[in-house]
């Protein structure tokens, strides 16, 4: 890339863009040793100071690491969601240019229901009214990123299964296919770690730490969604803005 001296975009500005393209179309891949700030200057032909803040805009979106005395180095990309707006994993990736996937585990009724509810108490909000799993992992470019667990009264799932929910996102066939606007949810996240099963479909040790998010999504006063949602931490984080003066009503710490 040639740096354009002559246009109004500051020079740290173009070669952070240029970087993280080069990032992202896999010229650096994890772990690389990323050229040193010299090899930049040298490159591009700009000061110190302005290789440095190119840089650290990169450190500071997490694509790359400093490491003392090594040096700076390729991390893997990880997903930031910002809390505050009711969207799906697929909204999320195509927002912020990642191409979403799934591969899907199972789509089928609840068969018991009481046992069910013994294993996801939050399944209470539905009454006894029937139940649709449907079961998948969550993919970034092809990486696995969540296991997902979605519940469903039994008259949605079962028409959502018979649509291509492993090329398109749930509460975007939801609109759609049904009909239905989700309004609003109510969701929780916590620490949690890898049984065999979710270390198997996430490709991580068994024990490795995730985040369980678990949500509950409304059509109006209706519940129509309860899903399950089991990240690796090491590729996904959520972001809150806080207000001081504005709390939420309903929001808060929950202790059990």
């Amino acid at each position: 890339m040639t740096i354009d001296r002559f246009k109004p975009i500051p020079l740290h500005y173009q070669i952070t863009n240029e970087l993280r393209r080069a990032i992202k179309e896999g010229h650096y891949r994890v772990g690389d040793l990323f050229p040193t700030d010299k090899q930049l200057m040298e490159k591009y032909g700009v000061s110190s100071i302005t290789v440095r803040r190119a840089v650290a805009a990169l450190v500071d979106e997490g694509l790359l690491e400093r490491r003392p005395g090594k040096g700076t180095f390729v991390k893997r990309e990880t997903v930031e969601e910002t809390l505050g707006k009711l969207t799906g994993f697929f909204e999320e990736m195509k927002a912020r240019g990642y191409e979403p996937s799934a591969t899907i585990i199972f789509t089928g009724p609840v068969e018991d229901l009481a046992k069910e509810i013994q294993r996801v108490p939050g399944l209470r909000v539905f009454g006894d009214a029937p139940l649709y799993l449907i079961e998948k992992v969550q993919k970034m470019n092809g990486q696995p990123i969540t296991y997902l667990r979605s519940y469903w009264p039994f008259e949605y799932g079962s028409r959502l299964a018979e649509e291509d929910l492993e090329g398109r996102g749930l509460y975007e066939l939801v609109e759609e296919k049904l009909g239905l606007i989700l309004e609003r949810a109510e969701q929780t996240i916590s620490a949690g770690r890898a049984g065999k099963k979710e270390a198997g479909y996430l490709q991580v040790k068994t024990g490795t730490p995730l985040l369980i998010m678990e949500r509950v999504a409304y059509a109006g006063d209706r519940p129509v969604e309860l899903s399950l949602n089991a990240y690796r931490a090491d590729r996904y984080k959520y972001r809150v803005v806080l207000d001081r003066n504005r709390p939420r009503p309903g929001s808060g710490v929950i202790v059990e």
